[in-house]
């Protein structure tokens, strides 16, 4: 059984905190209250929890999971306590699951957890998530990290933990017994209309740069190979599926004869191309249902060694989404022929993405797609499309 931990600070929000509390317990999750002192905690609205220990006595060794409450006073005293900080830095050595809610993820980027990645809070906190990328969703997921907006988000925020504690179908039987409507049906992976749009843009890219027909659908496959053997949620694949599908399409603004230039590029030319996902981040942001996945296309071409470009992230600061297609986009390349050189055959491609593990791909991403591409040892000419 999967054990929580969730420090209750002086002012915590209640809605938060025992809404969390209550439907954890309802899916068999043992949870443990950890008050800052000794004895009765007082909410923000003077309601006093007893909890079941004090903070003294948590290891994250103990745990699988970590979740702050927000509510203020609640995240400040939290964020002034410096074994909430070495408890945290602790949960994210051991690569554990840590949660927030409200205005305690700023607890988080004052550790330093949310560089790099997509979050939310409570919206006047956005500005105070330091390096994260904020997204005006009701929760947000990103590798390790569960982060949710305020009370009235604490129910789909406590479900989400159960599906990654429990799984789906346990989160889908509590949210039936709580007669939850679930929104794991945003409307936009039944909109056919959308993805139609979406594959003409694909072509209208393609038609520039005739060595690359087929890429984008190539790439999304690949990607999908490896978010389903990490057994991402239906929602986190629709996600990958359009950074993916679109992760190149800033290449519409680059000029044709610099797409297919046969000879090295120079520096004005290579400039140019390396514009392509700021071009492509431009295309997209503010366009509705499409925000989640601007981290995937603006850091697609990031190494793990701090050496990629745009912005030089490094290692786990580079969105989980980004070092997939990351790794997609390169190993079709290799397969492909290209205006200045052949293609390589598979399993050269394989062994370029072995030599390169630890300073251009994620080790552990590129260990996960060769063992993808061992249990499908054919080659992809079949799409299939989350709608």
């Amino acid at each position: 059984m999967a054990k929580v931990l969730i420090p209750l600070a002086d002012g915590f929000e209640e809605l938060e905190a025992i809404t969390v509390i209550d439907v954890l317990r309802r899916a068999g999750i043992e949870v443990i209250t950890a008050g800052l002192h000794p004895g009765p905690v007082p909410s923000a609205r003077k309601v006093a929890v007893i909890p079941d220990t004090t903070i003294d006595t948590a290891r994250a060794d103990d745990f699988d999971m970590i979740i702050l409450p927000g509510g203020q006073p609640g995240s400040d005293n939290l964020n002034a306590d410096i074994r909430i900080d070495k408890l945290l830095k602790d949960f994210s050595a051991a690569d554990k699951l840590i949660g927030a809610i409200c205005a305690a993820p700023t607890v988080l980027a004052a550790a330093g957890l949310l560089t790099g990645r997509q979050a939310t809070s409570y919206p006047s906190y956005r500005e105070k998530l330091g390096g994260a990328y904020y997204l005006d969703k009701t929760v947000v997921e990103d590798g390790k990290i569960i982060t949710s907006q305020g009370p009235g988000t604490a129910i789909p925020f406590a479900l989400a933990v159960v599906a990654r504690l429990a799984g789906n179908h346990t989160a889908e039987d509590v949210a039936r017994a709580m007669l939850v409507a679930t929104a794991g049906n945003d409307g936009l992976w039944d909109q056919r209309l959308f993805n139609s749009i979406v594959q003409a843009l694909v072509g209208a890219l393609e038609l520039k740069d005739s060595y690359t027909q087929g890429h984008a659908k190539r790439v999304t496959e690949y990607s999908l190979g490896i978010g389903s053997k990490l057994n991402f949620s239906e929602a986190k694949l629709r996600d990958l599926y359009l950074g993916a599908i679109l992760h190149d399409i800033g290449k519409i603004g680059t000029e044709e004869e610099v797409l297919n230039k046969p000879e090295r590029l120079n520096l004005r030319e290579e400039t140019l191309v390396r514009e392509h996902p700021l071009k492509g981040t431009l295309f997209i942001v503010g366009v509705e249902s499409l925000d989640n996945i601007v981290p995937t296309i603006l850091h697609h071409h990031e190494r793990w060694d701090g050496n990629g470009y745009p912005a030089r992230l490094k290692g786990e600061q580079i969105p989980l989404h980004a070092r997939i297609v990351c790794i997609a986009d390169a190993f079709d390349a290799m397969l492909s022929v290209r205006s200045y050189r052949p293609a390589q055959d598979r399993e050269a491609a394989i062994r370029e993405l072995h030599n390169k593990k630890g300073t251009q791909f994620d080790p552990f991403l590129v260990d996960v797609f060769v063992e993808f591409l061992n249990e499908s040892p054919f080659e992809i000419r079949d799409f299939s499309y989350y709608f």
